[in-house]
C-alpha cells in the first residue's frame, strides 16, 4: 500500500512538473510575443527632441555633440520646444543634444541618461549640468521621477532600473506602461513656447514660498544629501573617464537662494579639488522678471539672454565678452 502512495505521489510530482514547465513556456512565449509587438511598434516611432518627453527615441548612435544638457525642466526648456532648440544651438554655435528631464529630473535619471548617451557610441565635446540644489534632497525626483512612464521598453534599461534597486513597483510600471492606452495611441507632441513676460507685480513672496515648498517635499535630510551627491560623483567621474569637460550651472531663477543651496554649493566646491569640472552659480544673475514666463522658467527672451551672456562664455571664452 505505502509503495502504491509513493508512486501516487511522483506522478503528482511529475504532473505539478510539467504544469509549471507549461507555465514557464506560456509565459516566455507571451513575453517574446509582447516584444515583438513593442518593436514593431515602436518603428513607427520617429520624434524631434521638441516632440516628445522621451530621451530613448531621439537618441541616436554613433553621433557627434558640440554639448549634452543635463538637468530639470530648467534646462529641458531649452528643447522641448523646437524655438528654444534652435535658438540655443544658433547661439551656442553648436550641435546640441539636451537629456534633461521635466518634473524635476534628478541626478539619478540624469547619469541613466548620459550613460545610455555613452553606451550608443556618441561623443560630445562638453557636457553641461543645469544643477538645482533641491535634486540633492527630493527622493521623488531620483527614484520615483515619472521618466520611466516616457521611455521606450529596453531591456539593458530594465537591467539599469535593476542595477540600481529601483523598487518592484517602478519596475513594474515602467514594463505595463508600454501595453496601455497612453503609449500605443501617442503621437508627436510638439509645445508652443512661453514669449509670455512676468510681471513684477507676481513675484510675491507667498508665491515664492510655496514653489519652494513644492521643491523640497522631504526637508533637507542629510541621509538624502548624502545618497544622490554619490550620484553626482558618478557623473563627473564618467565625464573625466572619457574625457568630456563638465560644467555644472545653477540656472538663474526669482526664487532667490534655494533651502539646500549653501549646502550642495560648498560641498561642489569642495568637489572641485579633485573632481576636474567647473561650477557657475547664477541663480539670482537675471533678476529682471521680463525674463521668466513663471518664477523660475525662462522665456523664450530669457533663454536667449541666458545662452548669449552666461552659458556661451563658459563653452568658448573667446567667442563672446563676458555677462553683462
Amino acid at each position: 500500500m505505502s509503495q502504491e502512495k509513493e508512486n501516487m505521489q511522483k506522478k503528482e510530482w511529475k504532473d505539478i512538473r510539467k504544469l509549471l514547465g507549461k507555465a514557464v513556456l506560456f509565459l516566455c512565449l507571451n513575453a517574446l510575443l509582447g516584444y515583438s509587438v513593442l518593436c514593431l511598434f515602436e518603428q513607427r516611432l520617429h520624434y524631434a527632441p521638441w516632440e516628445t518627453d522621451s530621451v530613448l527615441l531621439v537618441l541616436p548612435q554613433n553621433q557627434q555633440y558640440g554639448s549634452v544638457f543635463l538637468g530639470t525642466s530648467h534646462a529641458y526648456i531649452c528643447s522641448r520646444f523646437s524655438e528654444h532648440h534652435q535658438l540655443t544651438e544658433e547661439i551656442l554655435g553648436q550641435r546640441l543634444l539636451n537629456l534633461a528631464q521635466p518634473t524635476g529630473g534628478g541626478l539619478m535619471p540624469a547619469r541613466f541618461f548620459l550613460e545610455y548617451f555613452l553606451e550608443e557610441g556618441n561623443q560630445t565635446d562638453s557636457v553641461v549640468y543645469f544643477l538645482d540644489p533641491f535634486v540633492f534632497f527630493c527622493v521623488g525626483s531620483n527614484e520615483y521621477h515619472k521618466f520611466v512612464y516616457n521611455e521606450p521598453f529596453r531591456f539593458r534599461f530594465l537591467w539599469k532600473l535593476l542595477r540600481n534597486h529601483y523598487g518592484i513597483r517602478r519596475i513594474i510600471t515602467y514594463i505595463r506602461s508600454k501595453f496601455g492606452r497612453d503609449w500605443l495611441l501617442q503621437r508627436s507632441e510638439p509645445l508652443i513656447a512661453h514669449p509670455y513676460a512676468l510681471q513684477p507685480s507676481e513675484i510675491d513672496p507667498e508665491r515664492i514660498k510655496k514653489r519652494i515648498g513644492t521643491l523640497y517635499p522631504d526637508g533637507l535630510q542629510e541621509e538624502n544629501f548624502q545618497k544622490y551627491a554619490q550620484e553626482f560623483l558618478k557623473i563627473a567621474r564618467l565625464c573625466r573617464e572619457h574625457g568630456i569637460p563638465l560644467h555644472v550651472i545653477t540656472p538663474p531663477t526669482l526664487l532667490g537662494p534655494e533651502p539646500g543651496a549653501a549646502r550642495v554649493n560648498a560641498w561642489l566646491r569642495e568637489q572641485q579639488k579633485t573632481e576636474a569640472f567647473s561650477f557657475h552659480d547664477f541663480v539670482n544673475a537675471m533678476p529682471q522678471a521680463r525674463f521668466f514666463y513663471n518664477l523660475d522658467h525662462l522665456n523664450t527672451a530669457g533663454i536667449a539672454h541666458f545662452m548669449q551672456y552666461y552659458v556661451r562664455p563658459i563653452l568658448d571664452p573667446t567667442a563672446t565678452p563676458s555677462h553683462p
